[in-house]
């Protein structure tokens, strides 16, 4: 389709209204969230340091790289993600060892294993998901219960 002289040859048809109102809506909203994101940011990068006094030995994944507010992905040397994700519910605490889609597998995310990770460690990695409502006293409560389990589970405890 070619628009007319008066489009200047440009797609031909009545604009869309409701979708350029939409997307002024939608930059409007994700340009308000900006501070959130920043929030969020502290609060993720929080948790990780405390998770590193607990687990020296821990890794962020990702943590040298630009990376999304809201979520973490941390190792538990010599505790496997499974047995992670279990404990954490049992406390009432969600998190994941892999991404929603492929949740219910028992097996590494194929995500760290393309990032070149070796699979005992990719075995120990759990993802821990912020949002808009949570408080430090969440954070300071899945620390505290992931603490619990690295030294109930883990072999590296002590040498931590």
């Amino acid at each position: 389709m070619v628009g007319g002289g008066q489009e200047m040859g440009r797609r031909s048809g009545t604009e869309n209204v409701a979708g350029i109102a939409g997307f002024g809506e939608a930059a409007r909203l994700a340009a308000s969230e900006l501070e959130q994101f920043a929030e969020l940011t502290t609060m993720r990068n929080r948790m990780e340091e405390q998770l590193e006094e607990v687990a020296p030995s821990r890794k962020v994944i990702g943590s040298d790289v630009p990376r999304l507010p809201n979520t973490s992905c941390v190792t538990m040397p010599g505790v496997r993600s499974d047995t992670q994700v279990m404990a954490l519910d049992l406390a009432g605490i969600s998190v994941s060892a892999g991404s929603a889609c492929s949740s219910g597998k028992v097996s590494a995310s194929h995500v760290l294993d393309a990032m070149g990770m070796e699979l005992d460690e990719a075995m120990t990695a759990i993802r821990i998901s912020l949002g808009r409502s949570t408080t430090e006293d969440e954070i300071n409560r899945f620390v505290e219960t992931w603490s619990l389990i690295f030294k109930r589970n883990s072999s590296h405890a002590s040498a931590a």
